[in-house]
């Protein structure tokens, strides 16, 4: 398989981009044309291309968790092999995902997602079948019959990539979508795909808005006389995301009859319960004492906690709908007002801040934090800087019940955040994730002097010794 590439080696190729070298001679459709013509003629000739119908797909898939630190490696990958077999005449993806001894089965067929885990088909969320779009979108052989197809491609103007030459193609295609191509000027092979595209869905991308997407195609060979790239590197934010590589591809073999089955009682479930990943209900809300509230359930704030001047969020929730859903919690427990809250957490958890900045609600964020919140910001149009980074430490509150925000650098998170509670004897750290995070946290607060007897860490507000009630 081929090596990882890391963050820093990415980040520089995108530096890389420096916009137009010259404006291409009569920006014509006929340009446009030409140059996608070639490149189909490369890849195995346009009758050839369009008589796939089937596809089956070895493939190994790096999952690359999104950062923005500007060094290599810190990117985490995990690794899933899956094999991917397609019928564009019906629209079927059927992903079988290898996890160890198990294996999960995704079908996706029209407008209908299943899965099964091993205990028979279930239904799946409908952000599949928003994956399924733009996978057969970005999958190489049908890219360039898409910009074929379009009613209209132009030519843009031509543009270095690390000191090469690229030709450019937009259009839009499949699904009213707004692409740009970039085609190698001396090889003619498309090595570049760009659009902006909202995941509303999908749980871990919603809290980006609309983003910026990159698929970058390499490691090109010729399989029965088609042509394609056996890496797809793709990249949101301008960042990696997950890298795809190609182990062995098959064109219109014969599959089972019932590989794509999506029986009716299981569409009609899918139906009727079809929704966003993030369209669910906080697990609970529990006041811990009378100035601190725990938050349970996956994706939404950690708590609040209340200082002399009123109460604060932890967090901001993944999306905005389980931030209002978290603020009900509060509200029914007397919460009512929240005066701001402290953002910890040195990932794309927090896509309520851009709800929070609508209303106005001061943002206390973490170094590590701040250029998650920034893109947040930005791709929904908001002020990127509408928010105080917690470079230095900064009390909330005063007197006995104020709260101390102090930055700490953790082994994978730098700039992290630590809070504490004097009359609490509280002391929580949001990015704290193993033991040695634990040690580190406890060790500065031991520097700093602060006295604690409760514990708080990415598990929770409150993982180890007792809250007493304040004074």
């Amino acid at each position: 398989m081929a090596k990882s590439v890391g963050k820093a080696a990415f980040t520089a190729v995108l530096l890389s981009l420096v916009g137009p070298v010259q404006q291409a001679e009569g920006q014509s459709s006929a340009d446009a044309r030409s140059i996608v013509r070639h490149a189909i003629d490369l890849m195995g000739g346009e009758s050839s291309l369009r008589d796939i119908e089937r596809v089956r797909l070895d493939m190994m898939t790096q999952w690359q968790r999104t950062g923005f630190r500007e060094v290599p490696w810190t990117d985490r990958p995990s690794f899933e092999p899956h094999m991917d077999v397609r019928d564009y005449t019906i629209l079927a993806w059927r992903n079988t995902r290898m996890f160890g001894a198990r294996n999960v089965i995704n079908v996706i067929r029209d407008s209908i997602a299943l899965t099964n885990f091993g205990n028979g088909f279930q239904p799946l969320s409908i952000a599949y079948v928003d994956e399924r779009d733009e996978l057969f979108l970005y999958t190489p052989d049908r890219l360039i019959l898409a910009l074929a197809d379009a009613r209209t491609a132009t030519r843009a103007a031509d543009t270095l990539i690390g000191g090469e030459s690229y030709a450019v193609v937009q259009a839009n295609v499949t699904g009213n979508r707004d692409v740009r191509v970039y085609f190698h000027a001396g090889t003619g092979l498309p090595a570049l795909l760009r659009f902006r595209a909202a995941h509303s869905n999908d749980f871990g991308l919603v809290p980006w808005g609309e983003m910026d997407v990159e698929v970058w195609y390499s490691n090109w060979t010729s399989v029965d006389g088609i042509g394609i790239p056996t890496q797809w590197d793709v990249l949101r934010v301008g960042r990696p995301y997950k890298r795809m590589t190609v182990r062995s591809a098959a064109f219109n073999p014969t599959f089972a009859a019932d590989s794509f089955s999506t029986p009716p009682e299981l569409r009609a479930r899918f139906l009727a319960a079809r929704g966003p990943m993030h369209d669910r209900q906080v697990d609970s809300v529990t006041m811990l004492n009378p100035r601190m509230a725990a938050v349970a359930g996956f994706g939404f704030p950690a708590g609040a906690f209340r200082t002399s001047d009123g109460w604060y969020l932890l967090g901001a929730g993944q999306h905005p709908l389980m931030l209002e859903r978290t603020r009900s919690g509060l509200g029914r427990l007397g919460v009512e007002r929240i005066l701001g809250a402290v953002i910890g957490v040195a990932r794309a958890g927090n896509g309520g801040v851009v709800a929070l900045a609508d209303e106005g609600v001061p943002l206390f964020v973490a170094p590590a934090a701040a250029p998650f919140v920034r893109v947040m910001l930005a791709n929904a149009g908001r002020p990127i800087e509408a928010f105080t980074v917690l470079s230095e430490g900064r009390w909330l509150g005063s007197g006995s019940g104020r709260v101390r925000l102090e930055p700490v650098d953790l082994p994978d998170a730098p700039g992290s955040i630590m809070l504490h509670a004097p009359e609490l004897g509280w002391l929580y750290a949001p990015d704290a994730a193993t033991p040695l995070d634990v040690r580190v946290v406890t060790e500065r607060a031991n520097q700093l002097g602060w006295k604690w007897t409760a514990l708080g860490t990415a598990a929770g507000i409150v993982v180890q010794g007792n809250l007493p009630p304040p004074h």
